[in-house]
């Protein structure tokens, strides 16, 4: 496939606007800074044009008036050593976190630099620590969250009050709307090629950091609280399997080279590469950010035929961003081509990284400044190379069957979303599996607290001694047979009923590798509950329905509850076990620790029928919805929070597990029976 190429992402106001205007004010002196290096913006607010509007009219006579003032910041961060313009600004960056700080030292060194790429770092970060900033002061002055928009920050009645009308005009003409220089969300969105945005605006940009923070001495209103930052992290299981790219970083080279559609951008990839190699994974992975979402929207405007939404938003337009770019749809109705152009396998890798919520979300939260940039995790920025090169891999016209493109492919035929809800419902049935099997070793006594001398499953029946304990436990085994009857029938799995009851239903059943089995096909998540259709409830004839969203937020539900209550007992188990062997237990709470002894059976039997109806209904979500199925999980939530309640170190309430077991798995019985005759014809 052969993207677009493009001379420049900028549209015409918008580049004439950066690129021009003001650049005739380079030998005009505005005296507009402190004697320490910060803005005076008494004397820079006076460069402001009387009549204030969002025209672009207004913004291209405003950034003329301003352009000896971001000169002049130019010219001073230039003609001083770094360390002495950082020593006379740090006493004023309070009002920023701390873990920004180094953040900011690095964008004054990335704009003293001769590479114009290192520009496009320092904008970003900066942009980034402001709009962070900003938004901390703003929740210091109002009981109101944070708005979510910069442009909304900056329009807001509480900022106006603290730093004064003028100085956030002057903000706004940085970056405001889309008429505005608009630095924030041109740099971030990946409009720009490295060059094309002069270096004065990051240098005034810098300088404001330092200026607003005086405003703010001045007025008393130090310190800020600030919100806590998010740590960034990716689930190691991500990347256990992800090409070892420094490897084939001259391959990554050469696909950059070949590929005549990133012209304009050649050297600022290969920047970012040479980050790579030189370990500099935070700076590489902000660099690349934008980058990735502007190969994206040129692939999306190629394979759907709108070149013109590759450039930057107008006052009647909008930005072609992500969101859109991974849409099902376009606007006008058709299916957006992109996702049969990049694959599926390569959609869900983009969504783990930057659309599922419970997934890094990187792009987000690191251009809105919600993350902590000291703990960047190496991991991550691996990531975001890998989800370029495949990209670029996917648009590349190359036949080329080199080491790198056969990882690859065997990456991709292997990938499947990790952070879709589906998804996560599956990682929690493997881990309370994994609780389950821990059980048995922490029980140290019998029902008759003697100490187990081998702690070996076989040894375990030593605890169903009990001849009512024993009847009960063949009486829901006899019940527990009928269920999976049932459940094979309906879900079509390779494993038979009895050897399911082997693995998982005898006394103590180590289940971990019979449910690994269950979970080991792909399920397709690629656009399951975002699409429109598919997120209408499923109206049958009485009325209501189960979309597959809410079947899933319900099984995750039922898997949050039914760990918590495994937990519990566990840890209740061990702490009554030690006080035991340091008799320190009354005679009451013997009979209490004997009771959950005889419980632990029961509670292992129950997790294991309760994860084995989570995993038929993960995989058969298509095939049951409605009323009786809603009905059932319902159930099911509602017993998993009995056990919660009834294994609550306050409650304690053994033998009220195994009285709700009992109950639960009749009811049990009873849907799936009605469930397989809904479905019967």
């Amino acid at each position: 496939m052969e993207i677009l190429g493009i001379e420049t992402c900028l549209s015409a106001k918008v580049h004439f606007l950066i690129t021009k205007v003001g650049k005739d004010k380079l030998n005009e002196r505005s005296f507009s800074l402190t004697p320490e290096g910060c803005i005076d913006w008494e004397k820079a607010c006076s460069y402001l044009p009387g009549t204030r509007s969002d025209s672009h009219e207004y913004f291209v006579t405003a950034v003329e008036a301003l352009s000896p003032v971001f000169f002049e910041a130019e010219k001073h961060l230039l003609s001083s050593q770094w360390e002495d313009i950082w020593i006379k600004h740090k006493n004023h960056l309070k009002w920023i976190p701390e873990n920004h700080h180094q953040a900011v030292v690095d964008s004054l060194k990335s704009l003293r630099s001769d590479n114009s790429s290192d520009h496009l770092l320092a904008l970003q970060l900066l942009s980034s620590i402001l709009e962070r900033a900003l938004g901390d002061v703003f929740e210091n002055e109002s009981c109101l969250q944070c708005p979510s928009l910069l442009k909304d920050i900056l329009n807001s009645r509480e900022i106006t009050q603290v730093f004064g009308t003028h100085v956030i005009q002057i903000l706004r003409i940085l970056m405001g709307p889309p008429t505005s220089l608009n630095l924030r969300n041109l740099v971030w969105h990946g409009f720009p090629s490295p060059g094309e945005i002069p270096r004065r605006y990051g240098c005034f940009l810098y300088l404001t950091i330092p200026s607003l923070g005086r405003i703010l001495e001045d007025k008393g209103k130090q310190p800020v609280a600030h919100r806590k930052l998010m740590e960034l992290e990716l689930d190691p299981s991500i990347t256990r399997d992800f090409p070892d790219l420094k490897n084939h970083l001259s391959t990554v080279k050469t696909m950059i080279d070949i590929t005549q559609s990133l012209h304009g951008r050649k050297t600022l990839l290969q920047c970012i590469l040479g980050l790579v190699e030189d370990q500099r994974s935070m700076h590489a992975a902000i660099l690349l950010l934008p980058q990735l979402e502007h190969l994206l929207r040129l692939t999306f405007a190629s394979v759907n035929s709108c070149s013109e939404r590759v450039l930057t938003a107008e006052s009647d337009t909008l930005f072609t961003t992500l969101s859109e770019i991974f849409e099902k749809y376009l606007p006008n109705g058709d299916v957006n081509r992109i996702s049969e152009t990049l694959g599926e396998s390569l959609m869900d890798l983009l969504f783990d990284l930057l659309v599922y919520p419970d997934g890094p979300r990187i792009r987000d939260r690191v251009g809105h400044g919600e993350s902590n940039l000291q703990n960047f995790p190496e991991s991550l920025s691996s990531a975001i190379v890998l989800a370029f090169v495949l990209v670029l891999w996917k648009c590349s016209k190359s036949a080329d069957q080199n080491a790198l493109f056969k990882d690859l492919t065997i990456f991709e035929t292997q990938y499947s979303a990790f952070y879709h809800p589906l998804s996560i419902v599956k990682q929690k049935i493997l881990q309370v599996a994994e609780d389950v099997a821990r059980l048995p070793d922490v029980l140290q006594y019998d029902a008759e607290l003697t100490p187990r001398k081998e702690p070996q499953h076989n040894s375990l029946l030593e605890i169903l001694t009990i001849k009512a304990d024993k009847d009960m436990f063949e009486a829901i085994q006899g019940v527990t047979k009928d269920m999976l009857q049932l459940i094979c029938q309906d879900w079509g799995i390779l494993q038979t009923p009895e050897e399911i009851s082997n693995s998982l239903f005898q006394v103590f059943s180590d289940g971990r590798t019979m449910f690994q089995m269950f979970l080991e096909g792909k399920i397709s998540t690629l656009y399951r509950f975002c699409d429109k259709q598919q997120n209408t409830l499923d109206f049958t004839s009485k009325g209501t329905g189960a979309c597959e969203a809410e079947i899933a937020g319900l099984l995750s539900r039922v898997l949050t509850e039914l760990q918590t209550s495994i937990q519990q007992v566990m840890s209740t188990l061990s702490a009554r076990q030690k006080q035991l062997a340091d008799r320190c237990l009354r005679s009451r709470q013997r009979d209490n620790l004997i009771r959950l002894i005889r419980s632990c059976p029961f509670h292992c039997h129950s997790a294991h029928v309760v994860l084995l109806l989570c995993s038929w209904k993960l995989y058969t979500l298509s095939i049951h919805t409605g009323p009786k199925l809603l009905r059932f999980l319902k159930q099911l939530l509602q017993f998993v929070e009995n056990l919660r309640t009834f294994t609550n170190p306050e409650n304690n309430k053994w033998t009220d597990c195994v009285s709700a077991y009992r109950e639960f798995m009749l009811k049990a019985k009873a849907a799936l029976t009605e469930l397989e005759k809904q479905r019967t014809p």
